[in-house]
């Protein structure tokens, strides 16, 4: 049981992050240290899209179905969802390695990394506990 709470917060979590995405991109944006090109307009509009949009129609949808399955089933869906978040955290520790000169010391990347262990930890928990 506690285990599909745990991954129904990861859920929850990662669709607020869309969700605040849609609304609020340029709050967003200045968390993730990312910024729109002036010269090409549009960039609020792929930020809400691809990180707003995605991410909280897959947390969400994952939640929806987790709650009509076995608990089997519910182990099941949670993985892809689960190791998005373990690809983003290997991606970022990648980056960390190879990109020295652009990250500067790996400052804050340090604690994305954390933090994206631990939602995957969370989102998976029903296929290990």
């Amino acid at each position: 049981m506690i285990a599909k709470y745990l991954s129904v917060a990861g859920l929850l979590f990662g669709a607020y992050a869309g969700f605040m995405a849609i609304i609020a991109p340029g709050m967003i944006a200045r968390t993730l240290r990312l910024q729109a090109n002036p010269e090409r307009p549009g960039g609020y509009a792929e930020f809400r899209a691809t990180f707003g949009g995605v991410f909280f129609m897959v947390h969400l949808t994952t939640l929806l179905l987790m709650h009509h399955m076995s608990d089997t089933g519910a182990a099941l869906i949670v993985l892809p969802v689960a190791f998005a978040w373990l690809g983003a955290a290997i991606a970022r520790l990648a980056s960390m390695a190879l990109d020295k000169t652009e990250n500067g010391e790996g400052g804050i990347n340090r604690y994305w990394v954390g933090l994206e262990l631990v939602v995957a930890a969370m989102i998976a928990a029903p296929a290990y506990l």
